[in-house]
């Protein structure tokens, strides 16, 4: 099998992945990471949250909290593929604490196009054969991967009823929100 071969075949099975992380794959086919069809991946984990629900503070931070940090990670790769050499502040990154309705659907909606740019960036652009170019394929798949798990986690807190601590920070674990990179 040529470079090239090998190549193609890691950089289509590595969208493919990436891709079940955020739209989830359809019910009849196997997953590898995510569970629950389409409703799985990011996008279906933060679909029909309202921006009160998606607002909810636990322990510092909330959905909106991770679903704008995990977008602008997704930026920052995009900005890779396009060029840039910005290295912004991850800081910046946790800004967003509550939302209205209008900016929750905007945010929703920069999620979904910076990870289709994304996927798109990496079926053409990826090297596996430089070192910084994987090493952010795969920094980027864990943050994804980390991230969708800890959304998915709190949309269970706010869809649940609040009784005996469940709904509350000290039910969870809050952790990675309250790094500051």
């Amino acid at each position: 099998m040529s470079d090239d071969t090998r190549s193609s075949a890691l950089t289509r099975l590595f969208v493919d992945r990436y891709r079940e992380l955020i739209e989830g794959v359809p019910d009849d086919e196997p997953t590898w990471v995510t569970t629950g069809g389409r409703a799985g991946g990011l996008l279906g984990s933060v679909s029909g949250l309202s921006a009160v629900q998606a607002s909810r503070d636990f322990g510092g931070t909330s959905i909106a909290s991770h679903v704008e940090h995990v977008r602008w990670a997704i930026e920052l790769a995009n900005g890779f593929f396009e060029g840039s050499t910005a290295q912004p502040a991850w800081s910046e990154s946790w800004q967003v604490k509550t939302v209205s309705k209008a900016a929750w659907d905007d945010l929703t909606t920069r999620l979904e196009d910076a990870a289709a740019r994304l996927l798109v960036h990496v079926e053409a652009k990826q090297d596996w054969g430089d070192a910084m170019s994987v090493t952010g394929a795969l920094a980027s798949f864990g943050h994804t991967a980390y991230h969708l798990g800890a959304i998915r986690q709190l949309r269970k807190l706010v869809l649940a009823p609040v009784e005996a601590g469940v709904g509350t920070s000290a039910a969870i674990g809050v952790v990675h929100a309250k790094v500051q990179y």
